[in-house]
């Protein structure tokens, strides 16, 4: 029996680093050896409040990259070959519940999580997409939390010249400055309450920062927008200390977007009338894997340099998750070779 190390969920608040068995490769099913996966702000918060209905025990990981090396039977026609370098979406699609159908297979009923804190991931082909021969590993890890983005600029599609604020400069958060800063947005401005985050968003091309524990983010806004407040805001910290300020920053007929993921027992008050007043706009963010390869052809224009903050072996991931809380580096990834 050969077996891997893989990051598991064992109990609420808890995580360990097991030896388990690696699964045989089944029909329609990629072995995939894993080179980086990145942590999420998902992954710590499934642990710390069962998001996304996370129960233990359960495997983690949903960010990763690496290369094929083993392909079931039904895979023939995909064009993937073993040696294929590839990116991995989080869950599986079946193809045929009535999600899938309607075109919408990241609500797929019949989907199964990768578990990417892993040496090795066996996973239904609808999970594996190919990424360039030449591609840095590393950086592709980071595809699927950019497909998120991606999928927030559809749905919102900013105008050029539009003022923007962006709340939360993390991991998602500079990923997603980063496809604002190549969307014709104007007045770039990111609010954080840690001082080398806020660097980075000035280092990446933002305009404007806000020190929102330091400093009045509506006085700074109405300064930077000329009293007009933001056409575009986006809340991508996921703190509720900051979901509902920033909503009072947006201006007429503006667009919020709450594209973090908020403590499920979270409400926040909200004032429709104000609201109504200003025709304003609320937008939350999902997924979708349709959009992954358009993404996978975005990630040479991404600042992934300044994005990857640190880089831990496998056999350090419980520790990963405590650096992880310090909120020091926007990404970490781990390297599941070591």
């Amino acid at each position: 029996m050969s077996t891997m190390k893989q990051l598991w969920f064992t109990a609420k608040n808890k995580v360990a680093l097991r030896n388990v068995e690696i699964p045989k490769v089944e029909r329609n099913q990629v072995r995939v050896k894993i080179a980086y996966t990145a942590l999420c702000a998902t992954d710590i918060h499934q642990v710390s409040m069962g998001l996304l209905g996370a129960k233990p025990p359960m495997p983690l990981g949903h960010e990763a990259s690496g290369v094929i090396e083993e392909l079931g039977a039904g895979t023939e026609k995909s064009g993937l070959k073993i040696g294929d370098k590839v990116c991995l979406y989080p869950v599986t699609h079946c193809g045929i519940c009535p999600a899938c159908t309607k075109g919408q297979p990241q609500y797929c009923e019949n989907s199964q999580t990768t578990g990417a804190f892993a040496e090795y991931v066996v996973t239904d082909i609808s999970a594996i997409f190919k990424i360039p021969d030449d591609a840095n590993l590393m950086a592709y890890c980071l595809v699927e939390p950019a497909n998120c983005t991606v999928r927030a600029m559809d749905l919102v599609g900013i105008k050029h010249g539009a003022s923007v604020l962006i709340s939360g400069i993390g991991g998602i958060g500079s990923i997603m400055l980063n496809m604002i800063l190549l969307s014709g947005g104007a007045k770039i401005t990111a609010s954080d309450p840690v001082g080398p985050k806020r660097q980075l968003a000035l280092d990446m091309g933002a305009q404007y920062v806000i020190d929102p524990m330091n400093e009045n983010l509506v006085a700074r806004a109405a300064e930077i927008t000329d009293g007009c407040g933001f056409d575009y805001v986006f809340e991508m910290s996921g703190s509720p200390q900051a979901a509902e300020p920033t909503l009072k920053v947006l201006a007429k007929c503006g667009t919020m977007v709450y594209f973090a993921v908020y403590p499920p027992q979270y409400t926040m008050p909200l004032n429709l009338y104000d609201l109504y007043m200003k025709e304003g706009r609320i937008q939350t963010v999902f997924t979708t894997t349709t959009i992954m390869p358009r993404t996978i052809n975005l990630i040479p224009r991404l600042q992934m340099d300044k994005i990857i903050g640190k880089v831990m072996p496998l056999s350090e991931a419980v520790e990963s998750f405590e650096v992880f809380k310090k909120s020091i580096y926007p990404k970490i990834l781990l390297d599941c070779s070591k």
